[in-house]
């Protein structure tokens, strides 16, 4: 399955609907729009994205394609990219130590020292032979 991502420099306008928290008993909905530049998100998760909206208070609003809460997104300029949401997890027994060697969307990463500073190891050579 694959999920559209706005690429980086599309100008887009995002609706999200949430739960209204101040009336959170009658369980009504409400809806924001967010609209401006698609940039690069802080997190590392493929799905998420970042719009700079230029709002004082928020400038720049963070939000996951996979989520619920988002109603539609309408691509002003640009377009988006289909990222797969194919994800698959090992854990490597490495002496007196349990690592996690994961292959999200065909990139690996691993929770060991050496990936964190080669950005490859010996934990993603055992699991690529699987």
């Amino acid at each position: 399955m694959a999920i559209a991502v706005p690429n980086i420099g599309s100008k887009v306008r995002v609706t999200v609907r949430d739960q209204d928290y101040y009336v959170y008993a009658t369980k009504q909905w409400r809806e924001h729009i967010y609209e401006g530049v698609v940039q690069q998100s802080v997190f590392k998760d493929p799905f998420y994205f970042a719009v700079r909206t230029g709002k004082p208070d928020f400038p720049v609003s963070e939000f996951s394609a996979k989520s619920s809460h988002i109603v539609k997104i309408e691509y002003l300029i640009g377009g988006a990219s289909q990222v797969s949401t194919e994800t698959k997890a090992w854990k490597i027994k490495s002496k007196d130590k349990i690592y996690l060697v994961q292959r999200v969307n065909g990139k690996f990463s691993c929770t060991c020292k050496g990936f964190e500073f080669r950005r490859d190891c010996k934990h993603i050579g055992l699991v690529g032979k699987k």
